[in-house]
């Protein structure tokens, strides 16, 4: 048998299914405007009044960003699961010592390679959620200008605007990279979570799972007994998870995809073993 932890309840979940559905939306119509010629722009820009359809769903995207951003900043102040999140979120020294050693781990400057124990939300997580926050505050403020142009240059020359919408695009592409890039590689090809971290979806993680990426909060969990854990709703059991079959059962049909897993997961294991070699 093995336990399961929860990581973002429903609330958590629908934030977030919210925010990737509306960031896809801007990404989208926004590149589509600045490059209609490219072939997945086609789709809007070869069809009648598609780019002014354009211009109306990336507003309307924006303004349900702003929109959830005001939820998350209420859920954050008045609840206390929020709280603990914002608590949780602050970066700690701890998380310069554990970005170094995770550095020295991949080098293969640690021989053998170092367990890092980290707590709730890890350094990787941390800095991802600074630069949410950073990006949708720039993002939002150069957006107001763009789109209320005429009111805006009503009180500063020509020039602000377009410094604005630099700033737009630039920030954009950034931000478009540092979730292709960063956070893919994070929750999906990461070889200790491949074919994915399901806990956007399922909003649960694998005691493995938590012992890679957040061990301090694994033990703390474990430590506390079931009627302390009256945040985690039905997800809480004795040492804070609730106890599922492993997988695949005896006798259960393996999938390609368990497979390629499985061997990735190999691959990945033999890689720790020889950075633990002499």
């Amino acid at each position: 048998m093995s336990k399961k932890y929860l990581r973002m309840t429903l609330n958590e979940r629908i934030q977030h299914v919210n925010l990737f559905i509306n960031f896809t939306i801007l990404v989208i119509t926004g590149f589509a405007l600045k490059y209609p010629e490219a072939f997945w722009a086609s789709p809007i820009t070869d069809v009648p009044m598609g780019m002014t359809f354009r211009g109306l769903l990336h507003r309307l995207s924006g303004v349900a960003i702003l929109t959830l951003g005001g939820y998350h900043l209420f859920y954050l102040v008045f609840t206390e699961r929020g709280r603990g999140i914002l608590w949780g979120m602050i970066p700690t020294l701890k998380d310069g010592s554990d970005l170094w050693e995770t550095l020295k781990n991949n080098l293969f400057l640690n021989r053998p390679a170092k367990e890092i124990k980290m707590g709730r939300f890890n350094f990787r997580e941390k800095f991802e959620y600074l630069g949410l926050i950073w990006g949708t505050i720039v993002m939002t403020v150069t957006g107001l200008i763009l789109w209320f142009k005429t009111e805006w240059l009503q009180f500063f020359p020509m020039w602000t605007f377009d410094v604005a919408r630099a700033i737009h695009f630039y920030e954009a592409i950034l931000a478009t990279l540092t979730i292709i890039v960063w956070h893919f590689y994070s929750v999906v090809f990461n070889p200790d979570v491949y074919p994915m971290n399901w806990a956007w979806i399922t909003g649960q993680m694998t005691e493995h799972e938590m012992r890679l990426e957040h061990g301090i909060e694994l033990e703390r969990l474990k430590a506390q007994p079931k009627g302390d854990l009256t945040g985690f709703g039905e997800a809480a059991a004795a040492g804070g998870g609730r106890v599922y079959p492993p997988h695949p059962v005896e006798g259960e049909q393996v999938s390609p995809i368990r497979r390629l897993y499985g061997t990735i997961q190999g691959l990945n294991r033999g890689i720790k073993d020889w950075k633990g070699g002499a």
